[in-house]
């Protein structure tokens, strides 16, 4: 059912009022690029026509015809701008249509007043070379398999307000972001991050390499220094907070524990701060094959206890829902929201004047064109 001429001039009206009342010097443009190839395609195409037009000869002239036309035979002046207004509406839905695609906001502050239960947390995800080897039985890589398990965890925390930061390790620490509490933007950070870091591929790793990122000096399993790291980072941030010492937070550490030393001394400075630290233990090791000199755990899973820790074999369907539980047990820590920065889409704003002017345009087009456009 068409929508009444009424309504559709009362919708586009809107559109337009709406469009007129934007404070332009406010816009910001998501996607300039993908605008200015249009815009320049655009030009391109109107060039070459224009000297199209302007190399062929028009209709309905004959050179050394000896008849001259009248002036009041020709097109009078109203008739004239009747006939070009369609094309000058084209012409602004076009231009719309390429602000649209810049994907123009505006970006508005929104003050927040009172605090956020939250739980502090640092995801530290193993990326060295062990990673790459299939986990078995599986067809996946020990990596795949740790980035499947964390992304279901996430998937179990989210609306649980964690601020949380992803650092990756594998001979030495990279920190993704800092603190963030948005958990669409962590989910995505994490999806995103390279499954290895080394500095060569071998024929037997199985992780795809779009997912492998080649380093130089890397692929090693040093977990001493992105710990070592993580304890500054953690001073820096309760100092820039301003909250006080001790407060409870937690480093989930996603791993297969294939590490070259055991970081004694850096999870007793954790525990100090009142750091507990969580393994997500990528389990490849055969029960049927352990002793008492080659046990299946290895040393820091073994030992995690200790520091008040624990850690979760992802062997284990239960782990997961117990790691979460380990971290919502955890006394969640009052965060104070100030502010918050909010991005305002408004190419619908662009985009609906431009398909109003196209519906008005296109048919109106048509119609001067059988009226007055075989007219000299």
């Amino acid at each position: 059912m068409l929508m009444p001429w009424s309504e559709f001039v009362t919708f586009v009206d809107g559109g337009v009022r709406e469009l007129l009342a934007t404070d332009f010097a406010q816009i910001r443009y998501g996607d300039v690029g993908i605008a200015v190839a249009i815009a320049l395609v655009l030009g391109v195409v109107l060039s070459l026509t224009l000297v199209r037009l302007a190399a062929v000869s028009k209709r309905h002239v004959r050179e050394h015809s000896g008849h001259v036309i009248q002036p009041g035979h020709r097109k009078r002046l109203w008739i004239r701008v009747l006939h070009t207004a369609p094309k000058a509406l084209m012409a602004g839905a076009l231009a719309l249509l390429v602000f649209s695609v810049a994907d123009p906001f505006l970006t508005a502050t929104e003050e927040v007043s009172g605090y956020v239960e939250s739980r502090v947390r640092v995801d530290l995800v193993d990326t060295s070379g062990s990673m790459a080897w299939e986990f078995p039985d599986t067809n996946k890589s020990k990596a795949e398999v740790a980035r499947d398990a964390h992304l279901e965890f996430l998937d179990m925390r989210r609306d649980k307000n964690d601020r949380v930061s992803l650092w990756l390790f594998s001979t030495y620490p990279y920190k993704v972001d800092d603190f963030v509490m948005d958990d669409e933007l962590y989910y995505y950070q994490v999806w995103d991050a390279p499954y290895v870091m080394t500095q060569r591929l071998d024929k037997a790793m199985v992780v795809p390499r779009d997912k492998v990122r080649i380093v130089p000096a890397e692929g090693d399993t040093n977990i001493i220094r992105p710990l070592q790291d993580i304890v500054k980072y953690f001073d820096q941030d309760e100092a820039a907070v301003g909250r006080g010492s001790n407060q409870n937070r937690a480093v989930l550490i996603i791993t297969d524990a294939a590490v070259d030393e055991f970081p004694d001394a850096e999870f007793a400075e954790l525990n100090k701060r009142n750091i507990v630290p969580y393994i997500i233990y990528i389990n490849t090791s055969d029960a049927r094959t352990a002793s008492f000199l080659h046990p299946t755990v290895p040393q820091l899973v073994g030992q995690i206890q200790e520091y008040g820790g624990d850690y979760f074999d992802v062997t284990d369907e239960d782990s997961l829902l117990r790691a979460y539980e380990a971290i919502d047990e955890r006394e969640a820590v009052r965060m104070e929201l100030k502010h918050r920065a909010l991005k305002v889409p408004i190419y619908p704003r662009f985009l609906l004047v431009a398909m109003g002017l196209l519906l008005v345009g296109i048919p109106v087009g048509f119609v001067s064109e059988l009226l007055w456009g075989t007219n000299p």
